[in-house]
């Protein structure tokens, strides 16, 4: 479920002066000026993969707790197992008691996401299925050699994320991963979040499971189809609506009724032609890996 988070103290004065100690942290970086022996910002520390800085005003803390909590049971710094709500709180307590309370910070980023396997490669979905969110292509498309494929639809708050989890780590099963990543702080605190510890919280995790499957539904995912079983005029209309350009240049001269016309015909031809069972097989397992999840 959680995996990167960034914190924000705006009073640095007891964070940083919790990790300045030696009896906290045996080492810390600072820059050193050579001509005037002074010391300088920012002064950084790391803890099990998590990363903590302090700069002339503020405080930081981030990286993934998931990674974080892995590397803390001597599994590797990885985050491609469950991360069930169990470790999750453990996590936080943790990180809680190297940073000296987190009762002064903020939780400014998030990402919020799932590990689903799945009975084939992950990155032919994304390659040949995942075309489009909110009817825009992706703005971000890697193609990593021999380690998987990345698409991503970024937007002025999130960031919307599907990738093979699989290739990345060189697992011997299929792994998708769809994630959300929240980008400024106003948009969790829509949800409730303000703190790290918020996220103790089960009924802050189903709301963040439902902006999740929100963003899920304004993907559009399409079934393998042969051109035969579909009929002429429509196959036409599919070629069109298929085609991101289709919808951010020519349907941009049209006004917003016509639209929504055009894009009801098409979630309409999806439809007719049973073209969204992939779709819907993914979402129930997301909504199935969050009850787990949740549960443990």
């Amino acid at each position: 479920m959680i995996d990167f988070i960034r914190l924000f103290w705006r009073d640095k004065t007891d964070f940083q002066r919790h990790i300045s100690s030696s009896c906290n942290f045996e080492e810390m970086e600072t820059v050193f000026e050579f001509h005037s022996g002074k010391i300088r910002y920012p002064y950084r520390v790391s803890f099990n993969s998590m990363d903590a800085s302090v700069t002339e005003k503020h405080g930081y803390v981030k990286n993934s707790i998931h990674k974080s909590h892995n590397d803390r049971m001597g599994l590797g710094a990885h985050n491609y197992n469950d991360f069930g709500y169990d470790d999750l709180c453990k996590t936080i307590d943790y990180i809680d008691y190297r940073c000296g309370g987190l009762d002064q910070s903020n939780l400014t980023q998030l990402e919020f996401g799932f590990n689903i396997q799945i009975p084939i490669a992950a990155a032919l979905i994304i390659k040949n299925n995942v075309l489009m969110h909110k009817l825009k292509g992706p703005n971000q498309v890697r193609r990593f050699e021999g380690s998987g494929m990345y698409k991503q639809f970024t937007y002025n708050n999130y960031i919307v994320k599907i990738y093979d989890k699989a290739l990345q780590y060189k697992l011997p099963y299929n792994l998708l991963r769809f994630e959300i990543k929240f980008l400024k702080a106003r948009e969790l605190r829509k949800l409730g979040i303000y703190k790290l510890k918020d996220l103790k919280n089960k009924a802050n995790l189903r709301r963040l499971l439902l902006k999740l499957l929100e963003r899920f539904d304004e993907l559009t995912v399409i079934d393998p189809f042969e051109e035969s079983d579909i009929n002429e005029s429509d196959r036409e209309k599919l070629t069109r609506y298929k085609n991101p350009n289709y919808w951010e240049v020519d349907m941009q001269r049209m006004s917003s009724t016509t639209r929504m016309r055009h894009s009801r015909d098409f979630d309409s031809i999806l439809r007719r032609y049973n073209l969204v069972t992939l779709k819907s097989r993914l979402r129930e397992s997301i909504l199935s890996k969050f009850i787990t999840l949740i549960n443990f």
